[in-house]
């Protein structure tokens, strides 16, 4: 699935946000400074731009070290703890709602502007760069497996009962196979999606040729003649949305396959959506005596809920990116992602929503108060098709095509 479409684009994670392909983490803040946070720890990141000097220090470690096992409140130290969960739930916030950064497509581009381009465009010489040849990750390294004295101390050594010593080794153990089967599924999953980017720049490097050969050609056309082909060249739209895409900050690396029919006034994408463990899992405050960071595991309700605000603001969010670069009526957006099959045991892409997003429904957001906007109820407004229970578990759907709701 997901290259149902003739082109696609890897947008590449900006620096508003970050979520890393191989162990769930995120970052948010201005260029040269942000916080980052995810399975490895919680860091904070500060670089000079243009200098290449950069530093970074890991935040729940030294503010517990900063408070110096102190039980007592230092102000300061409160101060500085409070800055600290203020950006971690800032994060949290980011990755939720991430339809909060859609454009307000009533201040998009507008078809003379285009055909100002595209004349324009055709008289120059083609000057697009060559798509770069994405680099194939390493792997995650497997976990060693416990040895039957780890995690006992010196005394333990002498004193640890024989029950005792196989109680501990057992959890070792199954905290090892755990640790070993995440690794296993994010190796996996870091391929595949390796594996999507290079068949996705295979395609856009013919794809790239194609245009420079077509572009030759078109130098050789008339104005009278571009004229009349501007309404029916869906590859120059393509290669328009395209470069808007990539210029998009976005959570994590993403595959976006894309075409549109300019004659139909039409967009159609899909998006490689990221799995629920890629998500935050956690809320982060301030003990009541201001001395450390703590971590509160958020219900798996909370953390389904906030799946899906992401998963619908990422439909909306490149819904409204498509609206703002192309002033088309109708934009098909559908979501896939990576889930083990029940039926063969391997990781296949499964479509889990698809909507039919209509200019005029769209234009009617009060985009200057987008932050009260649910994005779930926003895509309601136009044609969906999901199975999400009231729990926020999805099923598999077959997403919508160009002539009909369903395949």
């Amino acid at each position: 699935m997901g290259f149902r479409f003739r082109k696609s684009i890897s947008i590449i994670p900006g620096v508003r946000v970050n979520l890393s392909n191989g162990t769930p983490s995120l970052s948010v803040g201005p260029r040269g400074a942000s916080v980052s946070f995810g399975s490895r720890g919680t860091y904070a990141n500060l670089g000079v731009p243009g200098t290449g000097l950069s530093y970074r220090t890991r935040l729940d470690r030294s503010a517990r070290s900063r408070s110096g096992g102190s039980t007592q409140s230092d102000p300061a130290l409160h101060h500085a703890l409070e800055e600290e969960v203020l950006a971690l739930m800032s994060a949290v916030h980011a990755i939720t709602n991430i339809h909060e950064l859609t454009p307000d497509i009533s201040t998009g581009t507008t078809l003379a502007e285009l055909e100002s381009l595209y004349l324009r465009s055709l008289m120059e010489p083609f000057q697009i760069p060559a798509p770069v040849r994405p680099v194939k990750p390493e792997s995650q390294a497997m976990p060693a497996q416990p040895e039957k004295n780890e995690g006992v101390g010196f005394l333990g050594k002498l004193f640890e009962s024989e029950s005792a010593r196989t109680a501990r080794h057992a959890e070792n153990l199954l905290r090892w196979e755990q640790e070993l089967a995440d690794t296993v599924r994010e190796n996996a999953l870091q391929l595949q999606r390796y594996q999507q980017q290079r068949a996705a720049w295979a395609e856009q490097y013919a794809n790239w040729q194609h245009e420079a050969n077509e572009h030759a050609v078109k130098l050789e056309s008339s104005q009278a003649n571009a004229q009349q082909q501007f309404l029916s060249d869906s590859a120059w739209f393509e290669s328009v949305l395209s470069e808007v895409l990539s210029q998009t900050e976005w959570p994590r690396e993403t595959l976006v396959a894309f075409e549109v029919k300019p004659e139909q006034s039409v967009v159609m994408l899909d998006v490689d959506l990221p799995e629920i463990e890629d998500m935050p899992d956690k809320i982060y405050s301030v003990n009541a005596r201001g001395t450390e960071i703590t971590e509160k595991a958020m219900s798996q309700k909370a953390q389904r809920e906030n799946y899906a605000r992401h998963v619908h603001g990422c439909l909306m969010r490149l819904a409204g990116i498509a609206f703002y670069a192309l002033p088309f009526d109708t934009v098909i957006i559908s979501g896939f992602t990576q889930r083990i099959s029940k039926r063969t045991g391997y990781l296949e892409d499964e479509y889990i929503t698809s909507c039919r997003c209509n200019r005029q429904v769209m234009e009617n957001l009060n985009f200057m108060g987008i932050q009260n906007v649910y994005p779930v109820e926003a895509l309601n407004s136009h044609t969906v098709i999901r199975k999400m229970s009231s729990t926020f578990i999805f099923q598999p759907i077959e997403p919508m095509t160009l002539n009909a709701g369903f395949n």
